[in-house]
């Protein structure tokens, strides 16, 4: 019986990858234990009066103890890293506890990274921009890890320090190691904590609050995925791990190949603030005293957004609200036949809901406290 441990169980993807794995009836899952990193004893009883003997929750302080991360890792055969991508050394503590178990013999160990389209994103307002560059995770396979490797020895960027070291430190040390580089990720997620994403949530914010949308860059794009859509993609990797012969290795792209795009389509940013600013509208919320009376999106400052949005991180927010960073996913859908369902339908459906759990206090603001009155 495999060993899996699960980073993020209480994050949006973690939890809706938990939630899609012990749910699932395929019979290589369906008797699973699966353990899981918490921070707190309360966590893991909601964890346990959810699922049961079908979790294992273990207490750890976070991806900065690597120490416990290399100790805890060596005793897994699969790990499946849905947390924080912007921490470098937790990240490759999980590739050295793996090592360990590669060096004791047995099954070649599996780490299930994540990361993020930024790491491909251009900075069009500070430096060159790309606007027609798009990557295809089949035709492009380690020429998308060149390309990151070298960008981020010329400029680190967290995230992207990570996914290179991940996938760089695995291949030289006998840990078959893959990366999901998400795009925009969308939908209500299934696990038992955080259920929301980040772009659409953060633009419904502040368009509710302004009382119009804001854009740094006409061409910004993000490409997207639902929440459950990608947990599936997730699930399929375990299972063609536990199922195939050798355990998947030379099957999953790895290493220098090891990058896959779970993208489904693509959006300009100036469409996500589009589709915010009708859902407002509709709800009668907008247009209200002091705000514009028609529908706008006006030209913000990078260091605008980065302040109110992005903590004061340029980079990031330049990268993910200005930066190009178009992605094809092919591997996915041709290796392990993953066949994402949520597509224009549940996507223009989301603004609606965003807006409606903004409404409903769901997203860590309440309405009332975006505008500035109270509603009931």
């Amino acid at each position: 019986m495999s060993k899996i441990l699960l980073t993020g169980a209480t994050g949006y993807v973690g939890g809706t990858t938990l939630d899609q794995l012990i749910k699932s009836t395929e019979p290589s899952l369906k008797s699973l234990t699966i353990d899981t990193l918490v921070r707190t004893d309360d966590q893991a009883q909601k964890l346990r009066d959810a699922y049961g003997a079908r979790v294992n929750p273990i207490k750890w302080v976070g991806l900065e103890d690597t120490a416990f991360i290399v100790d805890t890792a060596a005793n897994y055969d699969i790990i499946v890293n849905t947390g924080s991508g912007f921490i470098p050394a937790g990240a490759l503590a999980f590739v050295d506890g793996l090592a360990r178990r590669a060096k004791a013999g047995g099954p070649a160990p599996w780490l299930l990274h994540i990361a993020g389209c930024t790491n491909l994103a251009d900075r069009p307002l500070t430096q060159e921009a790309y606007p027609l560059r798009e990557w295809d995770d089949e035709r492009d396979a380690g020429a998308i890890f060149d390309f990151m490797k070298e960008a981020d020895a010329l400029e680190p960027y967290a995230q992207r320090t990570t996914e290179v070291g991940v996938l760089e430190a695995a291949a030289a040390s006998g840990v078959q190691a893959v990366s999901l580089n998400t795009p925009l990720i969308f939908g209500e997620g299934t696990g038992l904590f955080n259920r929301a994403g980040l772009v659409i949530p953060i633009s419904m914010r502040y368009i509710v609050q302004h009382g119009y949308g804001f854009k740094l860059l006409d061409t910004a794009n993000f490409d997207y995925v639902h929440v459950v859509d990608l947990a599936d993609l997730y699930v399929l990797l375990v299972r063609a791990i536990l199922e195939r012969p050798n355990r998947g290795v030379g099957f999953i792209p790895t290493g220098r190949e090891g990058v896959l795009f779970p993208a489904v389509a693509r959006v300009l940013m100036t469409e996500i603030a589009q589709r915010c600013l009708d859902a407002v509208f509709s709800a009668g919320v907008l247009p209200r005293d002091g705000t514009p009376q028609e529908k706008e999106i006006r030209q913000a400052s990078l260091q605008e957004i980065a302040d109110e949005l992005m903590f004061g991180l340029v980079d990031v927010a330049e990268r993910g609200w200005a930066g190009h960073k178009a992605m094809k996913g092919t591997v996915a859908r041709k290796l392990l036949n993953w066949k994402p369902t949520r597509l224009e339908e549940a996507w223009r459906q989301e603004f609606e809901d965003e807006f409606v759990a903004l409404r409903d206090g769901r997203r860590g603001i309440t309405l009332d406290a975006c505008i500035g009155i109270r509603t009931t």
